[in-house]
């Protein structure tokens, strides 16, 4: 009896770390090539900044926000946490690929 709680713990333990390290992300719908390749949002004119090659957390600031632009919108919640997430997630790639379907690969499945 006692082996067997133990073994379901380590299950649960592992489980849970195994859980940890997916993060999911909250912008073009948790899709990773999209959001690293093309920034959060779907049009350059609403970014405060976007994504440059080899898209893996290199990025620069566009000038619609201030900073950089003294007389651009103020960053929200949402700029600050689409670009944390991209610190965080984009990196892992390593290195970044070419899609490989049609399009650009914002609109497979769907428009995101």
């Amino acid at each position: 009896m006692n082996k067997t709680l133990r073994l379901v713990a380590w299950v649960a333990l592992a489980a849970a770390a195994l859980s940890a390290s997916a993060q999911e992300l909250r912008y073009r719908s948790n899709d990773p090539f999209v959001f690293c390749r093309y920034g959060y949002k779907q049009t350059v004119a609403q970014m405060c900044w976007i994504p440059i090659p080899p898209y893996t957390g290199a990025f620069v600031l566009t000038g619609v926000c201030d900073p950089p632009n003294k007389y651009g919108r103020s960053w929200t919640n949402e700029d600050r946490d689409a670009q944390s997430q991209y610190l965080t997630i984009c990196p892992q790639a390593v290195k970044s690929g070419q899609w490989e379907g049609s399009g650009d690969g914002t609109e497979t499945p769907f428009k995101h």
